[in-house]
């Protein structure tokens, strides 16, 4: 993931209310169980924000 994609992940997660970034990290956690990077969590992010669509409109992929 690129570092203008992380940005534009963590502004999109921004807009999530802080009861919906609860359940989406609880889901994380216990995926991964604590066993995980940095790059995992971004990409599980990407999954769940369904943002990789928009990155291909807006010419970030």
């Amino acid at each position: 993931m690129t570092q203008n994609q992380q940005q534009d992940l963590l502004i999109e997660w921004d807009l999530y209310q802080p009861k919906q970034q609860n359940a989406i990290l609880s889901e994380f956690r216990r995926r991964f169980q604590g066993n995980y990077s940095k790059n995992d969590l971004f990409e599980f992010l990407k999954q769940k924000l369904e943002i990789e669509g928009y990155w291909e409109k807006i010419g970030l992929v």
